[in-house]
């Protein structure tokens, strides 16, 4: 589906694109956090476990970014469930164990007999517990299906996000791979490595960006449009010059102001994201940056305002094609009745050539016709074929004279019709050739066996009214 929005001049373009950089650098400055937004994520947060520091080291080497997680039954009491496919995310689980001494020897209690279990619990013997770890696993919140439940989060949790309905997701996905294509970037379908809580990533030296596969179709296109700002943008020698907080202002910037003119809204998730990055950082030569932004975006906004126009183009020419297909069917059908003195009702394929044909007939006949023999400048057909279900399949087209053989030419070139459909077609067209080479050879041989005849008699004749002849030999 093309996009519908207006078509805007360059000039325009670029003052929307101003704007837009300016307008969310001010909402940046004066962002800040509620108490009361705080104290509601403060008190989301408190529903998962307080790990130990060496724990949070140990999930977010795995799962970096990780913040809301929780064992597999965690998630199970808060209605939602593991994806399938997920990998738990280990962790290490103090187990204390209680031993008391018997020969010198530190014992297990829960091996102890019966008669030094009473004498523990009658602490006759002295006891001591060690704490071991054993190992097991949790789950973070994009693991689970607890966005898909709309489960509760806090407000400031809910904008690590982007959430949001999109109309034209797949032509937007295939406008954006056509930008990655001119920067010569390949998406990967698969990451190199576990990116965790990150919507995407891009490795400008390997040319390549992945997307997290936990990923709406809605932040697919916008994380996208940041990764491809990350590889415009940050080429390796860039890259040197600016910190990671100039870096992620800048692709986030693109990204919001390119998603803002295919009316994707990632406002309140910018705006969060970039006062993350950007709060109590120095931002060096920040003109030059805001100035990189809009170059980006332009060139984004160029590429992707392309892709629809052909989109748009392909849909008007489809739309012309079925108006037409559908003007052709109509007439034929009216013609046939009109010639037949009844409605269609064929039990193998069948074809009508408009400006040629009165009737449907069989359609390996009338695909052999030969085409050139008519003054005609195109060829107009409809094609009908029933169907198992009792219904008839009716399909119609054109082509140039010279464009193709025949009809079944043009439904295979053009995939008009699917495989199936189309072998039952080409198995009518070759019974047809069939058919006309054994007439051909049934009157080829009749003729030869006339042709033999007519020479076979007269010889015979002449032989019969031979007079006798005498030679005689000189001696």
């Amino acid at each position: 589906m093309a996009f519908k929005g207006k078509k805007k001049t360059p000039e325009e373009k670029m003052k929307e694109i101003e704007e837009l950089t300016t307008g969310m650098d001010q909402q940046i400055e004066s962002y800040f956090v509620s108490e009361k937004a705080m104290r509601e994520h403060l008190a989301f947060m408190a529903n998962f476990h307080n790990y130990s520091q060496r724990n949070m080291a140990l999930i977010d080497k795995q799962f970096m970014g990780a913040e809301a997680v929780g064992s597999f039954h965690f998630w199970k009491s808060k209605g939602a469930a593991v994806q399938k496919g997920e990998k738990g995310i280990k962790i290490l689980v103090p187990t204390p164990v209680q031993f008391y001494k018997k020969n010198g020897i530190d014992v297990p209690v829960s091996s102890a007999s019966k008669q030094d279990r009473e004498l523990i619990d009658k602490k006759q013997l002295d006891t001591t517990k060690k704490t071991f770890f054993k190992i097991g696993h949790v789950f973070e919140y994009t693991q689970t299906n607890a966005r898909e439940l709309n489960l509760s989060v806090s407000e400031i949790f809910g904008k690590y996000h982007r959430d949001g309905t999109l109309e034209s997701s797949r032509e937007m996905m295939a406008a954006l791979n056509k930008v990655a294509g001119k920067l010569d970037f390949t998406i990967v379908d698969e990451a190199p490595f576990e990116l965790g809580t990150a919507k995407g990533a891009a490795a400008p030296s390997e040319k390549i960006i992945a997307l997290n596969p936990r990923n709406t179709e809605f932040e697919n296109v916008s994380v996208l449009i940041h990764e491809l700002a990350h590889a415009k943008m940050h080429t390796p020698e860039r890259s040197k010059e600016l910190t990671t907080n100039e870096k992620e202002f800048q692709a986030e910037m693109v990204s919001y102001v390119v998603a803002n003119r295919y009316g994707i809204d990632t406002e309140d998730f910018t705006l969060s994201y970039l006062a993350n990055w950007t709060q109590g950082a120095e931002l060096k030569e920040k003109e030059r940056l805001l100035k990189e932004v809009q170059s980006t975006a332009s060139e984004f906004i160029d590429e992707i305002d392309s892709h629809f126009d052909q989109v748009k183009e392909m849909e008007m020419q489809q739309s012309k094609a079925d108006d037409l297909s559908h003007n052709l069917t109509d007439q034929a059908l009216k013609a046939h009745e009109a010639s037949a003195g009844n409605e269609l009702a064929n039990d193998e394929p069948a074809m009508f050539i408009h400006g040629v044909s009165s009737q449907f007939k069989p359609f390996g006949e009338v695909n052999n016709l030969d085409f050139d023999q008519y003054d005609q400048e195109r060829t107009a057909y409809t094609v009908a074929i029933p169907q198992d279900t009792g219904l008839t399949l009716v399909i119609s087209s054109q082509y140039e004279k010279g464009e193709y053989i025949h009809p079944l030419h043009q439904l295979e070139k053009e995939q008009l019709v699917d495989k199936e459909t189309f072998a039952i077609l080409e198995t009518g067209y070759h019974d047809e050739l069939l058919k006309q080479d054994d007439a051909y050879i049934q009157s080829f041989a009749a003729r030869l066996r006339t042709a033999i005849h007519k020479e076979e008699t007269p010889a015979a004749d002449k032989s019969k009214k031979l007079p006798k002849t005498t030679f005689e030999i000189e001696r």
